[in-house]
């Protein structure tokens, strides 16, 4: 699997019930990615684990014991870490796949910093690793990516039916450029382009999708978008998510251009929020 720069030795690693223990500690309820390792679990079983969860947080040094015995403290990198990963109000799941290796994670950001989450090799456990701040995360996503700096000038985007473009895409390998051309082109009205976007389809280098998500103070709200390169442009792709409707665009987009729309999705709602 492949991972976003980090060093190994600044990983904290926990186990599920060990991520929903520390997150509890700091009164989140709401971990993106996380399943609930005590759905339908009783009280006092709970409270039972509890003993269990924290022998090995302090065996791994992530909880310490205070002088008294009695209170238990999170070191400062366990403590931020933790903190951003269950308490930022914006989050970004990414995947994708570069010569047919897979990453896959979430991005959850604040105004100062981005700590990056990630299921490790290892069932129920994950890896909480920081990326610096806003800036420098998409700095590193891009470069592992490793989109195209190229786009046309003014490459109109194309639209199409969201349903149309998955039963292209899933077939891109079995049909013949020609025809994978001539039924893009039948879908969008815009032959050149569906040239170019077909070219892309039939000999991809990297291929994902993003979802980002914003904590309004009772639920997520989620935009979706996904994008596809070949050796020599890349599209950036946005999609309905209402099952009521059907509407998809693929827009050429150098990797500068994919940037801006990151850190715009990232920033965007600290900005409306105020913060």
């Amino acid at each position: 699997m492949l991972t976003i720069h980090a060093s190994k030795q600044d990983t904290i690693t926990l186990d599920n019930k060990e991520f929903f223990f520390l997150a509890g500690i700091l009164g989140s309820d709401r971990l993106l990615g996380v399943e609930d390792p005590f759905q339908g679990y009783l009280a006092e079983e709970i409270a039972d684990e509890w003993g269990v969860v924290k022998a090995s947080l302090l065996e791994k040094g992530y909880l310490i014991e205070e002088e008294n015995g009695i209170e238990l403290a999170m070191p400062p990198k366990v403590f931020s870490r933790v903190a951003i990963a269950s308490l930022a109000e914006r989050s970004c799941w990414i995947r994708y796949r570069k010569n047919n290796k897979t990453f896959e994670g979430y991005l959850h950001a604040t105004n100062e910093r981005v700590v990056q989450v990630c299921k490790s090799d290892k069932d129920s456990e994950y890896k909480l690793d920081e990326l610096g701040t806003v800036d420098e995360a998409s700095d590193r996503l891009l470069e592992e990516m490793e989109l195209k700096d190229y786009a046309p000038i003014d490459a109109p985007a194309l639209l199409l039916s969201k349903s149309k473009f998955g039963e292209l895409y899933s077939s891109a390998s079995a049909l013949s450029l020609e025809d994978l051309s001539d039924e893009l082109a039948a879908a969008t009205n815009d032959p050149e382009g569906s040239i170019a976007l077909s070219k892309c389809l039939k000999f991809l280098t990297v291929e994902g999708e993003l979802h980002f998500s914003t904590w309004t103070g009772s639920r997520w709200e989620t935009q979706s978008a996904a994008f596809v390169a070949n050796d020599s442009m890349n599209w950036l792709i946005r999609m309905s998510v209402s099952g009521d409707q059907d509407w998809l665009t693929a827009s050429p987009a150098s990797k500068q251009q994919f940037q801006e729309t990151l850190l715009l999705w990232l920033k965007q709602s600290a900005e409306s929020d105020g913060r």
